[in-house]
């Protein structure tokens, strides 16, 4: 049921692109049983080329056109071009003005230029319980299950429509009931390594489809780094948007994530498991050389950046292989400044800020074998970009990237 505003804006009174926005909403919430509009807080929408293609610049281009607005607080998710490096990485010029004429729409319509899948960390901050419309697995499964705010996996086109609006349909995880556990994974591995959170997502997210987990077994000193990195295995593996890490998450704490009901299923996950992942993940044969190896899905944190800038003492990159780092242009910033940055572009180590290996032109480079520590990575760029890939931990992979000096 709309409001009498809610009303006036499908009607037309608020202009064009508004109007465009709530008819969309409109038959989102029809479609899933909607029975009102809320209001919502912030937006995380995507704006990267590499996967919306002409559709989305079109579709983008004709809401600012419209005089469309961000009415909340609007985060942009990565671009699929660097456009402080163009020159550096090589993108061709077509490709660079397709993801410019992006940038600019989105930009006209009043978002905040962020382009991170990290917006959690600084620009955008949900608190617990809000009402919120993001897109980007990762980010999501982060706000929902780290954060406990409330959205569901906002597809493209709904994520703008719901900031131009403040508004987005009541369904899935912004109602109580969809929110409780459903099934039960009893992790029984030993002592985590590094990987084991990136795998694990990975392992829980193929077993779960898009149900909610509820994860037994974590270690009490999980940092929110290794949550990140969980969250996006399990949210590109397969669709976990929500999950509950007993004892750790909001919403396990503050109680049973069952609600008093029984898990439908229960799995016991054991390092048979996660070898068998890594397995999967690792789709190269073994005697094809690997000529790229990235990190940063998620982007980098500055706590995950010192962590290479530690592990990289007295090695530079081998000539044959490029290294290239992704993170946000905060993080860069920073690391800068903390004297992370340099010694590292001295070895060797290319940076890109406000891109992701994920949505970059990877197979227009012409690379043929990559190598990553990240589970989301290893998993959607191979399909992505048509490359073999290799899954190793971070010390693994500088091993391969680098040599002594």
């Amino acid at each position: 049921m709309l409001t009498d505003e809610e009303k006036k804006c499908l009607d037309g009174g608020f202009g064009d692109a508004s109007r465009t926005a709530m008819d969309l909403l409109v038959q989102i919430g029809n479609s899933f049983g909607a029975e009102r509009l809320l209001p919502i807080h912030s937006v995380h929408i995507v704006a990267h080329f590499g996967s919306l293609h002409q559709a989305g610049v079109d579709f983008l281009e004709k809401l600012a056109s419209g005089g469309g607005k961000c009415k909340v607080p609007t985060t942009v998710d990565p671009l699929s071009v660097d456009f402080d490096r163009c020159e550096q990485f090589r993108i061709p010029i077509w490709y660079r003005e397709k993801q410019e004429r992006l940038k600019n729409a989105v930009e006209q319509l009043g978002a905040i230029p962020s382009w991170s899948c990290t917006p959690y960390y600084s620009l955008n901050v949900p608190r617990y319980g809000q009402d919120i419309v993001w897109a980007e697995s990762s980010a999501v499964s982060y706000a929902n299950s780290v954060i406990g705010a409330r959205t569901n996996r906002t597809p493209f086109g709904m994520d703008i429509c719901a900031s131009i609006t403040g508004k987005v349909p009541e369904f899935g995880l912004y109602i109580e009931r969809n929110r409780r556990g459903t099934i039960l994974f009893d992790v029984q591995i030993g002592n985590f390594r590094e990987l084991d959170y990136h795998t694990l997502g990975a392992v829980v997210g193929r077993l779960s489809g898009a149900k909610v987990p509820v994860i037994k077994g974590m270690p009490p000193g999980t940092t929110n780094d290794q949550l990140k990195c969980f969250g996006a295995g399990a949210g590109s593996v397969g669709s976990v948007a929500l999950y509950h890490a007993l004892g750790m998450t909001p919403e396990a704490r503050c109680r049973d994530p069952f609600d008093g009901q029984k898990p439908e299923e229960v799995f016991t996950i054991t390092r048979e498991d996660l070898n068998e992942m890594e397995d999967r993940l690792t789709t190269a044969d073994p005697q094809l050389k690997i000529d790229m190896v990235t990190m940063g899905c998620p982007l980098l944190s500055l706590e995950e950046l010192k962590s290479v800038f530690v592990k990289m003492s007295e090695r530079h990159v081998k000539r044959e292989i490029h290294f290239w780092i992704y993170l946000s242009r905060e993080v860069y910033n920073l690391g800068k400044s903390m004297g992370l940055v340099e010694p590292l572009e001295k070895a060797g180590v290319w940076f890109s800020t406000g891109t992701c290996a994920t949505i970059s032109p990877v197979k227009l480079w012409g690379f043929k074998h990559v190598m990553t520590n990240s589970a989301k990575c290893a998993f959607v760029v191979p399909s992505e970009h048509e490359v073999a890939m290799t899954y190793g931990d971070t010390d693994r992979c500088i091993l391969v990237a680098t040599e002594t000096a």
